[in-house]
């Protein structure tokens, strides 16, 4: 529970101190990127977004520290899986980027015992099985439930950006969704 900490430090006089260090002010960057792509009704420039959000964030997480690594190995993944997304939705490459997030996520995972770790790759597998297997809104409503575990892993990890970035990736998803209905479409 230890890493529930930044909860309660949330209110605390320190907290300016210890989130605007360069790894917190690199992931608000990739916040701030980041809305934008979910405001996306293109499917494939989402993707081209989504990608350079995973570079911004693949930064962030690495200079948070080795609890954090497992994510910016998932980042990196996923920088190639949106690439591949973008030309082909091919069963097989989505299995291989699956297969590779759980391969690295174990090898980079401080205790892949502890659950809280398998949030953020299991969010990511439903993201990666949404850019390869589905469009508009199945594909954002599978990218939402990836963005609630999000949520709780960056919690957990501390990390004030990725919170930033999931938390309003689920609102913006929830109103691109409901944009993209075929009753809104009048």
């Amino acid at each position: 529970m230890d890493n529930l900490n930044f909860l309660y430090q949330f209110f605390s006089s320190d907290f300016i101190e210890k989130y605007t260090t360069i790894p917190q002010l690199i992931g608000i960057l990739g916040y701030l990127v980041g809305v934008s792509a979910f405001l996306q009704r293109n499917d494939n420039a989402f993707r081209w977004q989504l990608t350079i959000v995973n570079i911004i964030m693949t930064v962030h997480f690495y200079l948070l520290g080795p609890e954090s690594y497992p994510a910016a190995i998932l980042n990196i993944v996923n920088i190639f899986r949106n690439i591949t997304s973008t030309y082909t939705k091919n069963f097989l490459a989505m299995m291989f980027f699956i297969g590779l997030m759980w391969i690295f996520y174990f090898f980079t995972t401080p205790d892949w015992r502890q659950c809280i770790h398998y949030f953020s790759v299991i969010g990511t597998t439903l993201v990666t099985i949404a850019l390869f297997r589905f469009e508009q809104q199945k594909m954002r409503l599978l990218i939402l439930l990836s963005s609630i575990l999000w949520i709780i892993y960056s919690l957990w990890i501390g990390s004030l950006g990725s919170l930033a970035i999931e938390v309003t990736f689920a609102i913006i998803n929830i109103i691109t969704i409901i944009k993209l209905s075929p009753k809104s479409a009048v």
